[in-house]
């Protein structure tokens, strides 16, 4: 239930995602966007952060990105979909309209 409720806000948001993204270039990423002007407003400070899981929320003109790592899936960056989608433009990623864990459900 909550995973389908997750996923309608991601629909009514108009939200987007770039996942599967290798944590090299996941971190570069990061580091090249706070150098493009976007603030860390919070990072994940959790006993496994950055060993299985870490997640930065960054803000930009009052927009927000969620940067989400783990060691299995690696990266990705969830936020507005024209943002994200200039995003994966300018970075050649591709782009769903799906929420980050969605595939997860279809395999079950």
């Amino acid at each position: 239930f909550l995973r389908a409720l997750a996923k309608l806000r991601f629909r009514l948001l108009g939200l987007a995602t770039i996942k599967d993204i290798p944590t090299e270039r996941f971190n570069a990423l990061v580091d090249q966007l706070v150098g493009d002007g976007w603030r860390k407003t919070r990072e994940y400070d959790g006993v496994d952060a950055w060993i299985d899981y870490g997640r930065i929320n960054l803000e930009k003109d009052a927009i927000k990105l969620t940067l989400e790592w783990d060691n299995w899936t690696e990266g990705s960056i969830e936020g507005p979909r024209d943002v994200v989608e200039h995003l994966g433009r300018e970075y050649g990623l591709p782009v769903t309209h799906e929420w980050r864990w969605s595939d997860y459900d279809k395999a079950s």
